[in-house]
């Protein structure tokens, strides 16, 4: 049995490029890991044929195939036939048991349910001695989306029950460049400051947001390369200037929940470093430079119709 702690990301920056032939957005990104997370346990037990059973303590995920957890568990149990054909033909630790306790909001643009199957990779990795690479591991998440190579790096760093050669590796970071279809990775040096996540009572489509930037007007874009630049610095009065998530343009105009909500946290958290909108939304997450000025904060929005939590960028 194994626990790995699943966090949730936030876009530091999001700009999108136009639609390609096969239908997905080029993306340059700047994806930033939070101590905000889920709790994954996973198990193998003895049976003839493999199997995977999923539990969580959450009614808003489904617990078959339509669970991208299960659809890692499956990938690894390809894995594991084919790089140890012999053992998986002979080992009767086949009943893969997931067990997801939920924090992270769901279908919230947090990389929740991504995160879940990347640490269902750690997990099976470790538990059938696959020896994998983190580069490796990652590769096994490009197959499954966009968001999941990069939680695998992010808990690569921050979970000490994975094995050191995974955890030592230069991609094992909490914070990274995303470019290409978010699968092309950097890393790039992590924002240190404290976060509330707010996510209104809605869920937001991400098809339906890539396919409305394609008709946006955007004004602003985010310059990645001065980002990154001023992040080894750690001067957060200038990378907000560069934190700009293009994505807004289509998602607070098809949603006025969204953009209702950002207006809000702009007049209650005037203590707040920067407010911007993560992924495609719904959530908006404000960031401080101080645990006080957050604290404080928490307490000004904590009774809105909304689901808020305190966090640090890690």
């Amino acid at each position: 049995m194994i626990h790995i702690k699943s966090f949730a990301k936030i876009n530091l920056s999001l700009d999108v490029g136009s639609v390609m032939e096969n239908g997905m957005h080029p993306v340059d990104m700047i994806m930033q890991q939070t101590t905000l997370h889920d709790d994954v346990i996973v198990d193998v037990k003895d049976s003839r044929d493999f199997s995977i059973v999923l539990k969580t303590d959450s009614d808003k995920i489904p617990h078959d195939s339509g669970n991208i957890a299960v659809r890692a568990a499956n990938r690894m149990i390809d894995e594991y036939k084919n790089r140890k054909p012999e053992e998986a033909e002979k080992d009767t630790k086949k009943e893969i048991r997931i067990f997801i306790e939920k924090h992270i909001p769901v279908a919230a643009g947090l990389a929740g349910g991504s995160g879940n199957a990347a640490a269902v990779i750690h997990a099976l990795n470790v538990l059938w001695d696959l020896d994998l690479s983190l580069a490796e591991l990652c590769e096994i998440g490009k197959s499954l989306g966009s968001d999941v190579p990069f939680c695998v790096m992010g808990q690569a760093k921050e979970n000490p029950t994975l094995p050191r050669k995974v955890r030592e590796d230069r991609l094992a970071v909490s914070c990274a460049r995303a470019r290409g279809t978010g699968t092309e990775l950097e890393p790039v040096p992590a924002l240190r400051a404290y976060l509330l996540i707010a996510k209104p009572d809605i869920e937001v489509s991400t098809a339906e947001v890539y396919r409305g930037i394609d008709n946006c007007v955007i004004e602003k874009r985010p310059d990645n390369d001065r980002l990154e630049r001023i992040m080894t610095t750690g001067k957060m009065e200038l990378m907000k200037e560069e934190m700009i998530n293009v994505l807004e343009c289509y998602t607070l105009a098809a949603y006025p929940e969204v953009s209702a909500l950002k207006e809000t946290l702009k007049e209650k958290l005037t203590d707040a470093v920067h407010i911007l909108m993560s992924g495609s939304g719904p959530s908006i997450f404000a960031v401080f430079d101080d645990e006080g000025s957050a604290i404080e904060g928490f307490k000004l929005i904590k009774n809105l119709a909304c689901e808020v939590h305190l966090c640090k960028a890690m």
